[in-house]
């Protein structure tokens, strides 16, 4: 059964790495799939514990939500980039069961609420990535799933 997150959302627990990946590979967690109105936690407490980069870069929190409009589903994070006047990018990516992905870039240190729309057949996450480089997620579909990034959130 699972708990109700600061959100109010049930939340749903992706295990995997911790930490920050300096190196050329990301690090990444998994679930059986967040549905939406669902919140991750990573290995059982909040991805703050475990998403984070260079220079205090930090994911404080992820949920799935449904969206009116031309994409169906938006993913929230709720994170802040790098600090620091060559601080440069913090890079997450999100795959859904259908195998797309989705990727988003924090730059500023400035705490806001980020927002990935998309629309899929299998809109569940199932695998968060993150990384202080740029990356593709390996094995990902081969043609870019369609996607809008809003950084920050409009409030």
């Amino acid at each position: 059964m699972s708990t109700p997150a600061p959100s109010g959302y049930p939340t749903v627990d992706f295990s995997g790495d911790c930490g920050e990946a300096s190196g050329s590979t990301p690090h990444s967690a998994q679930s059986s799939g967040m549905q939406p109105f669902q919140e991750a936690t990573i290995n059982g407490g909040p991805p703050s514990n475990c998403i984070v980069g260079n220079d205090a870069a930090t994911v404080y929190g992820i949920t799935l939500t449904k969206t009116a409009g031309i994409y169906t589903y938006r993913i929230t994070v709720d994170g802040q980039g790098p600090s620091g006047l060559f601080g440069g990018f913090f890079h997450l990516a999100f795959t859904d069961q259908s195998g797309d992905t989705y990727y988003l870039s924090l730059y500023s240190s400035t705490r806001e609420q980020h927002t990935v729309d998309y629309n899929s057949d299998q809109p569940n996450i199932v695998k968060i990535w993150w990384s202080d480089n740029s990356f593709n997620v390996p094995g990902a579909n081969a043609a870019k799933a369609k996607f809008r990034v809003t950084s920050p959130a409009a409030e």
